[in-house]
Parts: C-alpha cells; sequence; structure tokens
C-alpha cells in the first residue's frame, strides 16, 4: 500500500510514508555529504529581519522564476482560482511588476502578494484566508496585494534578490523548467501526489532554501546541510520516471547564506548508497510503489 501525506516534502520527513522509507533505506550515508557541505559553507550573509519565513521562501523562489522567465507567470500563483478572470489579471501585473520593474522595492512588495497567493492555494482558505477573502468581497487588487508587506518583508527580498542575482543567476544555464512537475504530479487524473521543484536548468536540479542555520557555540550560524533537504532533491529526481528533465545533478541554493552547491545525480546516489546505484531501476520501483493503493 502506497503511504503518504499527499506532498512530496512531507513525505520526505516522515520515515513512515512509503517514499520517506524508500530514500532512507537506499541512501543512509548522509554524513559524508554533510562533512563536505560544511567544508564549503559560507557565513550568513542575511539575516532575518522578522518576516515571516515561510512567506520569504516562497517569494525568493517566485522571484528567481521571474528573473529567469520574466514573461511566465507562476502557475503555484495562479491556481488557486483557475477561471477567475479577474484573479488572474491581478497576479499576471503581480507577476510582470517582479520581473520587469526596475523599482527594487515595488517588485519585492509584488512578490510578496504572489507568495500570499501561493500560501492561499498550498494551506487552504481556513489558514490563509486574506486573499480569498480580498477576492471574494471584490477588492483583490493590485494596490491592495501592494500593501501586503510589510518593512521587514520588504528589505529581506530587496536583498535576497540582490544576493540571487549575484550569486545564483550567473551560474545558470538554459533551458529553465521553472516549478517543474513529475510523471506521477502532474494535475490530471493520474496524480498521485504533489511535488512541485523550484527549478531545473540544463539538468541541475534546485532547491532554493531560505533557512537560518542553528546558532553554534560562539553565536554564529554557519550553513548546514539536513537529511531532509538531500530527500527531497532525490525525491524529485526519483519521480522523473520518464526521464523529461534529463537531471544529472543536484544542488541547493542557500539565499541567505548566497551559496549554490551542486553534486553529480550519480555521485551522490553511489556516495549515499554505499556503491554504484542504478537510478532508472529505482524510478521504477518508485513507480511501482506509487501504483498501489494509498493509505
Amino acid at each position: 500500500m502506497f503511504n503518504t501525506t499527499g506532498f512530496l516534502s512531507k513525505d520526505v520527513t516522515d520515515p513512515k510514508t512509503s517514499i520517506g522509507q524508500y530514500v532512507r533505506a537506499n541512501f543512509p550515508n548522509m554524513k559524508p555529504l554533510q562533512a563536505e557541505y560544511k567544508a564549503l559553507a559560507g557565513d550568513l550573509v542575511i539575516d532575518s529581519m522578522g518576516a515571516n519565513a515561510s512567506n520569504v521562501g516562497t517569494a525568493v523562489d517566485l522571484i528567481v522564476r521571474l528573473i529567469l522567465e520574466p514573461d511566465e507567470t507562476p502557475m503555484s500563483a495562479l491556481i488557486l482560482y483557475p477561471f477567475h478572470a479577474t484573479y488572474h489579471q491581478v497576479v499576471h501585473e503581480l507577476a510582470s511588476l517582479v520581473g520587469r520593474s526596475g523599482d527594487r522595492e515595488l517588485a519585492a512588495r509584488a512578490a510578496w502578494a504572489l507568495a500570499l497567493c501561493v500560501s492561499a492555494h498550498r494551506a487552504g482558505a481556513a489558514w490563509a484566508p486574506l486573499v480569498p477573502d480580498l477576492v471574494h468581497s471584490g477588492d483583490f487588487t493590485v494596490d491592495a496585494m501592494l500593501q501586503q508587506a510589510d518593512d521587514a518583508a520588504v528589505s529581506e527580498l530587496v536583498a535576497l534578490r540582490e544576493l540571487s542575482e549575484e550569486r545564483l543567476i550567473p551560474n545558470l544555464t538554459g533551458p529553465f523548467s521553472l516549478g517543474p512537475t513529475f510523471d506521477l504530479s502532474k494535475l490530471g487524473s493520474a496524480r498521485r501526489i504533489a511535488a512541485e521543484a523550484d527549478l531545473i536548468a540544463d539538468g541541475l536540479l534546485i532547491d532554493i532554501k531560505t533557512t537560518l542555520a542553528p546558532k553554534n557555540k560562539v553565536g554564529l550560524r554557519p550553513d548546514v546541510l539536513k537529511p531532509n533537504n538531500v530527500y527531497q532533491l532525490l525525491g524529485y529526481a526519483l519521480l522523473d520516471y520518464s526521464n523529461q528533465y534529463n537531471i544529472d545533478r543536484l544542488g541547493i541554493f542557500s539565499a541567505r547564506y548566497g551559496m549554490l552547491t551542486e553534486w553529480p545525480l550519480e555521485g551522490v546516489t553511489s556516495l549515499m548508497s554505499g556503491g554504484k546505484f542504478d537510478f532508472p531501476a529505482a524510478r521504477q520501483e518508485v513507480w511501482d510503489i506509487m501504483q498501489q493503493d494509498a493509505a
């Protein structure tokens, strides 16, 4: 039986789920990769300024996507109301501000607003009622959404954007797949799990993280690699059953540290499995597991 929470991001954190169990059983050797990451890790560049951490993370993901493809409004921001013309018009205008405005503060406000739309879809109206309430009252406008970001949110997003433009964007080459979904996570009757990665750039699967590392004994926050960060990347790669994206490298961009770390997929799987790893066979195994009735 396929045991799932319904979301890959949650499954990889839970060893009781089928995918959570699979990645732990097949890739148990995490410490060598963590040691390698620690040796390369840089110092914290952009600390939290008090803005909601989850919305900051979503907004930075959207900013990077719209820098790379300024005319491609992320579907994750549109999907909340798939047939609502006014909602779509406002979201498209916000996306255009993020991707094309030369006013950094205005672009940051627009990114925050888009992130609120994404969060409303992911969390549901009961937990994120702001956007649904504005839509239902007829008050969902560009101006209303631009007012949602406080000074801390704007300052963080401006700084994080500048660091991404300096240390991430120049290292990426196309073709790009932004917000890619996979064979069994695409919308439709065959969908078995919700899984949307941040981006794939010419075979490099990247997760953008804005989390802060814990303080060490001297009060600093050197960056660390958490197992779930790696499991999530491996989970996405395993879900690419048809090899649509030709993923050959895994990467993490630690946005607050301005650090892009990447590894060959074959090297990661061999290191973590303890020997040569047959990734196509593993994709088939995961595919077969996901065809079972869901718990």
